[in-house]
């Protein structure tokens, strides 16, 4: 394995019944905070005041920031930082997925200077402090409530093709507390939780086949996390099962906290950037659109270095290796064997589906080598990893 330092400085409650908590934990950073509410069945069950209730309860003076989308909007961010500087908001708190915990991340970094957030995302700046971010999930997928990463649309174009889905990177991004309540899970619609499922089970695969050996307990770490995802896809079926939700969350917020990545090369998310420019432009769904690209991407990557490829397909799906098959061969049972899963679920398994158009492909490619991201990529090799999944 390579060497590493992992640092993770994220406070995890766990359980059910514990979004109670949310008062304490916020009244310990500030005494008043901006909640971040994002669109969707939240407001109508009631979660957000639920929120307003627990943060009042233990002293803390609430304002709201509604209307988060998914694919979080740069325009959306800049009102809430200039209402975090108007009233002086301490904490901010995100409830919801990872659209709503990014929202937070990127007010809280935004918020505490006068120069352009953007500037943070296209690495003019770098963030040297943050308002503490509290993240309650509502959703198993994205990890955003444990992790250094925070994701963000720029919508400042009138031109929807030629807006930026873009990452930072940075320690200041970690959230002060991340609150996992499974209870809160029970009513996210088969759709979504599927989405969230093929995410959690990409942040793991995309740094897994990274082809450095002898990286023992990463891999088993990971591995368990994508087994954990596949033998609890029951909850399809039985949304309201709060011990698959359980599992569910947990393994997400594992699969990007950084834990199974260590010992890994870490030389970025190749799938997740093609995919942030592809739903950059048709704002389709992240996790759908991992669905389609990922397997699309591994499937040339098993062609390179098959060697990984074989011991995920033995541990993860147990297919038998019929005599005389290639390493290949039998890697490519594996992928399948994913593909098929994700499609069970109800998921994409095209372009076509997400809103692309194959005339969108050299725009897509150029977004890509645009984003100021780790990964070295090859214009025509996007194109052809497009190409096989359009």
């Amino acid at each position: 394995m390579n060497n590493f330092q992992y640092f993770n400085p994220t406070k995890v409650v766990f359980g059910i019944g514990e979004y109670k908590q949310l008062g304490s934990e916020v009244k310990m950073y500030g005494s008043s905070a901006l909640l971040i509410e994002q669109e969707g069945p939240l407001e109508e069950m009631g979660v957000f005041r639920q929120a307003i209730d627990y943060m009042e309860s233990c002293g803390v003076n609430v304002f709201e920031l509604k209307g988060i989308t998914s694919n979080p909007k740069l325009s959306k961010i800049e009102e809430g930082i200039q209402f975090v500087k108007e009233n002086k908001i301490e904490v901010i708190v995100a409830v919801g997925g990872g659209s709503s915990i990014d929202t937070a991340k990127a007010i809280a970094f935004g918020a505490p200077v006068d120069t352009d957030v953007w500037d943070f995302f296209e690495r003019k700046r770098q963030i040297e402090k943050s308002l503490p971010v509290i993240a309650v999930s509502t959703i198993s997928a994205t990890g955003a409530e444990t992790s250094c990463h925070c994701v963000v649309t720029n919508d400042r174009s009138e031109d929807c093709t030629k807006w930026q889905k873009w990452a930072v990177h940075d320690s200041f991004a970690f959230p002060k507390t991340a609150i996992i309540d499974p209870d809160l899970l029970k009513t996210v619609p088969k759709r979504l939780t599927a989405a969230g499922m093929a995410d959690t089970i990409s942040h793991v695969i995309e740094g897994y086949f990274d082809g450095v050996p002898d990286n023992p307990v990463s891999d088993r770490i990971g591995e368990g996390i994508v087994m954990t995802v596949l033998e609890s896809d029951g909850v399809l079926e039985d949304l309201g099962n709060t011990s698959k939700r359980g599992a569910l969350s947990w393994a997400a917020t594992l699969a990007m906290s950084g834990l199974q990545d260590c010992g890994r090369s870490n030389a970025g998310f190749p799938a997740h950037w093609i995919q942030h420019a592809v739903g950059a432009m048709t704002d389709s769904s992240h996790g759908e659109g991992l669905a389609v690209i990922n397997p699309a991407w591994l499937e040339f990557e098993n062609e390179k270095n098959p060697e990984k490829f074989v011991q995920f397909t033995q541990r993860v799906f147990g297919i038998e290796r019929k005599e005389g098959m290639s390493d290949v061969e039998y890697g490519k049972l594996g992928l399948k064997a994913l593909k098929d899963k994700f499609k069970s679920w109800g998921l994409p398994t095209t372009l076509r589906e997400l809103g692309v158009k194959e005339e969108m492909f050299d725009e897509i490619a150029e977004c890509v080598l645009d984003a100021p991201e780790t990964y070295v990529f090859e214009k025509d090799h996007i194109i052809e990893v497009l190409k096989s999944c359009y």
